[in-house]
This record gives structure tokens, sequence and C-alpha cells, in this order.
């Protein structure tokens, strides 16, 4: 297990039935079927996580059935989830808690719920300009121009999934497409065959990088994230689609700032002080170069 604890949710495999179990509830299934096909047939280690998990989602939205119930009753009198927990180095203060929670667990599910939750449409797709490859440039603190590409973004009208890079342009003058194809990736890791073609490592990951900065705006609509990038970004033309060349970590803008001005003032400062810090750290090749590379890919 990557995460054990004496909690009804407080392992791997209980987590990922629930969020497997909503996915497939609010895209239309029947909670019955979702039931059938997640519970394991035969014993093992994560029976009972996947039980009481489904059972937890049944209950929720109002389809916990008697025979359901009655296994998970059996399961927690008879002490077989605590002899599995045993088995797999539990101590006793583990299993006491363990204990607790399971019987307070069956309590709760054994009184129907009385608002069972519904289902809730899954995000809609939706086209947004600052797609994969927009080239967008903006003002340094110091007023100079800088540029970032687009990258490996997903857009909704719930939800924003949001990358881009930084460029090495700084110019006197609103830079131009060709200003920004003549640069740089600020990375020392992007588009870097050496560093990034370990054994077993998928070959996208040739188009790795480290210190991308990122945005995972589950519950602004790319609507309202578009003003707020609106409000400091212009996109100047668009490069291919690079949505395929993230793999490393990433840093990320605090959306939750309350202005337009606000978010000029705090981006301005990540991207400069990103950008005085890691000048130095940038491809070998040229934006151009790169873009090119990714076209060939396409084909």
């Amino acid at each position: 297990m990557g995460t054990w604890s004496a909690a009804i949710f407080g392992n791997d495999t209980s987590c990922d039935i629930k969020d497997e179990f909503f996915e497939r509830f609010n895209a239309g299934e029947e909670p019955e079927d979702i039931k059938n096909e997640l519970l394991p047939a035969e014993e093992d280690d994560d029976r009972y996580d996947v039980l009481f998990s489904l059972a937890h989602c049944l209950w929720e939205v109002g389809e916990l059935k008697e025979d359901l119930l009655n296994e998970v009753n059996e399961a927690i009198q008879s002490g077989k989830d605590l002899e599995v927990a045993r088995e797999l180095g539990a101590d006793d203060k583990f299993l006491k808690k363990r204990s607790d929670n399971l019987n307070k667990f069956l309590d709760k599910i054994s009184v129907p719920k009385k608002k069972p939750k519904k289902r809730v449409a899954p995000p809609v797709p939706v086209e947004s300009k600052y797609k994969n490859g927009a080239v967008m440039v903006f003002k340094y603190e110091d007023g100079m121009w800088g540029a970032l590409i687009a990258i490996n973004g997903h857009f909704f009208d719930k939800e924003t999934i949001y990358k881009y890079i930084q460029t090495t342009v700084k110019t006197m003058e609103k830079p131009t497409m060709d200003d920004v194809r003549r640069s740089y990736i600020i990375d020392a890791n992007f588009h870097n065959r050496e560093r990034n073609s370990f054994p077993l490592r998928n070959p996208m990951f040739y188009y790795a990088f480290d210190n991308c900065i990122a945005q995972y705006l589950t519950t602004r609509e790319t609507k309202k994230f578009e003003a707020y990038n609106d409000s400091f970004f212009e996109i100047i033309g668009y490069l291919s689609d690079w949505g395929d060349c993230s793999g490393g970590t990433h840093k990320a803008f605090d959306y939750s700032v309350k202005t337009a001005e606000e978010f000029k003032t705090y981006a301005a400062w990540i991207l400069t002080n990103a950008y005085n810090r890691d000048i130095r750290a940038h491809t070998d090749m040229t934006v151009d170069e790169i873009d090119k590379e990714f076209i060939e890919r396409l084909r």
C-alpha cells in the first residue's frame, strides 16, 4: 500500500475505487453494474478495502442494497479485515483505531442517506485561444518584453488544466514570432536527449522539462481563466501543437488573487525571478528548430 492509515479511505485502493465509481456514475453507468465489475470475485488483500469503498459510494447515491450491507457487516463483525491488516504488519494501536473506524462506518451506512448524491455532468471540452502552441508575450518588472509558449493544456467549461514554458526572449520592443522562433527554452532538461533518454523511459520525455509553470484550475472555468490571462498576456501567434512535451516538475501561479492588477504584479514578479535565476540553463536548439521536430513527429 502506498498510503495506509486506519481510516476507511486511508489506503490507495479505497481512494482509487471511489474515484472510479463516481467517474463512471457521473458518466451515466448504473451503480449496481459498477459494483459488480469492481468487486473482486475472490478473496485477496484488497478485497475489504474495495468492499468498504463500494459500500460507501453506494450509500452516498442511495443504492446500497441489503446483500452488500450484510457482507460489510460480516467482514467487520468477524474481524476478517483486521486479520488482513495484522498480516500486513499493523500493530495493536492501529488495529484498535481501525476497529473503531469500522464500527462507526457500519453504523453510518446502516441508515439510508437522507439526500443521496445526484449525478454530476462531466466537464464539457471547450475551445481556448490559449491552446497548445500559443505564443504569449508580456512585460517583465523592468518593462522589457518576454515570451511564453502554451503546452499540454486541457480546457473545459468548468475547469482548466494549463501549462507553459518560458523562452529567453527579452526585448525593448514587443517581440515578433520571428524573435520567439530564434529564442531558446529556459530549461537545461527540455529537449535534452542525453538527460532524458534513460532506459525504460518513454521517448516522449525527450521533450521533458523541469521548470515550467502550470495551473491546475479545477474550480475556475476556462472563460474566467482567460480573463485573468488577458490582463497580462497577449497572444501574438501560434506554433505547432506542443501538447505532449510535459514531463518534469513544475511551478504554479496562484490564481487566488482577487483582481487583474494583483495578478499582473504577481505574474511579472514570478517570471522575472525565473528569468534571472535560470537564463543560463537553456536549450541548445532554438524554438524554431524544436517546433520543426514537433511537426515531423506529428506526421
